[in-house]
């Protein structure tokens, strides 16, 4: 008898007012996971505003030490090129004297191993 007084109740104005005021068990756990989603984004946001700075400027010296030892890199390796093209030089130009030496005439393959430059 009660069952059927309060579903009487819940269909009347009121009741239906009451019911869109208070809510119905339907959708609650949805609404559930809305607001733990909710309370996780709110942390979130509140941690990157504490430390989106400490964040920021770790990534800045890091970004700055990869590029110092990228720059750094070229260079060693820029210079370690050098040292062996004056090696090779230095080496064409003996093999070429000795082959002089010896009675030929190896200032066409100079010119083509040096580029067309010779440094006699």
């Amino acid at each position: 008898m009660k069952a059927l007084h309060f579903n009487r109740a819940k269909k009347s104005l009121c009741g239906r007012v009451l019911r869109r005021l208070l809510g119905e068990e339907k959708g609650a756990v949805a609404m559930e996971y809305i607001v733990i989603a909710l309370l996780v984004a709110a942390a979130v946001v509140g941690l990157v505003m504490v430390f989106g700075g400490n964040l920021r400027n770790m990534f800045d010296k890091t970004n700055q030490t990869l590029n110092q030892s990228t720059v750094a890199g070229v260079k060693e390796v820029g210079e370690k090129n050098r040292e062996e093209q004056g090696k090779l030089a230095a080496q064409n130009d003996t093999a070429v004297e000795a082959g002089n030496k010896l009675g030929g005439d190896f200032s066409a393959d100079r010119q083509k191993a040096t580029g067309g430059t010779t440094s006699n």
